[in-house]
């Protein structure tokens, strides 16, 4: 089939529309796909099947010949072959003056319908390669090259990773069809702005958008990377963040990329300085913002409920301070402008007061949590 149903009812639609007569469209096979007159759909058309029969270049029927409907049949050709043919009902001294007219406008919106049929399926492969390559277990790495190289990839350059998180739509009906819908008209919006390098892409899964941006250098990234939120964000009116990695090394070094992505996207979300964040700018003070606030006052309070509210904020200066100079206790007591001893000292003042000792890894992560909610 050249084109399916809703496809053709259009095209007679927009053909009658222009010039008020009756239009049929037939298939490859003579039956009428779409009309005007939506009973004679499914209907078996004989001029059409004359046409495609015999080749004939038309078919001008008269009202009294063998009880069809007055009018002219045109094949309707693509690439060199009949695919079809368009029916025109009226008067053959009246219908046939814009016949050939009618016959071109036809192939040009078939063409048209092919082409964009064409460029979804190839968005598709695109969209479906970028899932194989991100989440793929086992991936047979010299066939997804290939694959890649046909579908406009170039896996051997870096690419930049960025992962931009959705809220859900908060309106009524499905929910899930409501995301596709969204998902679908965002994803058709950011590949318009990226196909201006056919090396970039895109895909929407669930709600998040990922973007794979070959090339680019880091302030290149994040201006691609920005014009994608402004588009969403200034079409849909909602808020936008998201994560971006750091280039990669290699086709497989593409999953640590996406990681990262995904860790800078989720420390994005609980930031209040930044709806983009660069993997490298995540930090522990962002890693925390994703710890419930509650559980994070509990932790305060039970660490420090042996302490005075004074030694709750000293000791706290302390912790920070220490993480701050990365646990070199000479650069910390250079700080404090006090001998190394003394800020030993206070650091096991520290562990008798609150039962953990801050050169511990996991004491001092606990400490590091309590001391932030001070």
């Amino acid at each position: 089939m050249f084109l399916s149903q809703q496809e053709a009812q259009s095209i007679v639609d927009q053909v009658k529309e222009a010039i008020g007569r009756d239009i049929n469209i037939m298939d490859g096979d003579g039956r009428i796909l779409a009309s005007t007159n939506p009973a004679r759909q499914g209907q078996l058309h004989p001029g059409a099947a004359r046409v495609l029969q015999e080749g004939l270049s038309s078919l001008t029927v008269e009202a009294d010949q063998s009880g069809m409907q007055a009018g002219i049949n045109l094949p309707v050709r693509l690439d060199g072959q009949t695919v079809g043919v368009i029916g025109i009902t009226g008067p053959p001294s009246e219908v046939s003056a814009f016949g050939s007219v009618i016959k071109h406008l036809t192939e040009l919106l078939v063409e048209r319908v092919q082409a964009r049929e064409q460029a979804d399926l190839v968005e598709r492969a695109r969209e479906l390669f970028v899932e194989n390559w991100l989440f793929s277990r086992e991936p047979d790495w010299a066939e997804l090259e290939v694959r890649g190289r046909l579908l406009g990839f170039a896996l051997e350059e870096p690419y930049t990773v960025a992962l931009l998180r959705l809220p859900r739509p908060a309106l009524s009906g499905s929910v899930e069809d409501l995301g596709e819908m969204r998902s679908s008209l965002i994803l058709g919006m950011l590949q318009a702005r990226l196909r201006q390098d056919s090396r970039h892409a895109c895909a929407v899964i669930r709600d998040q958008v990922i973007l794979l941006l070959c090339g680019l250098d880091r302030n290149q990234a994040l201006t691609a990377v920005q014009q994608a939120c402004r588009d969403v964000e200034g079409y849909y009116g909602i808020p936008v963040r998201g994560g971006i990695s750091s280039p990669s090394r290699s086709p497989a070094d593409i999953r640590r990329c996406y990681l990262e992505a995904r860790t800078a996207s989720v420390a994005a979300e609980q930031s209040d300085r930044s709806h983009l964040v660069f993997y490298d700018e995540v930090s522990l003070e962002f890693l925390v913002q994703s710890i419930p606030k509650k559980l994070r006052q509990d932790l305060r309070e039970v660490l420090f409920s042996g302490c005075t509210d004074r030694e709750t904020q000293e000791f706290s200066r302390l912790i920070l301070l220490y993480f701050q100079q990365e646990g070199d206790m000479r650069r910390c007591a250079e700080a404090l402008f006090i001998h190394r001893n003394t800020f030993q000292y206070r650091i096991e003042a520290l562990a008798k007061r609150t039962g953990r000792d801050l050169r511990r890894p996991k004491d001092a992560t606990l400490l590091y949590l309590a001391a932030l909610e001070v």
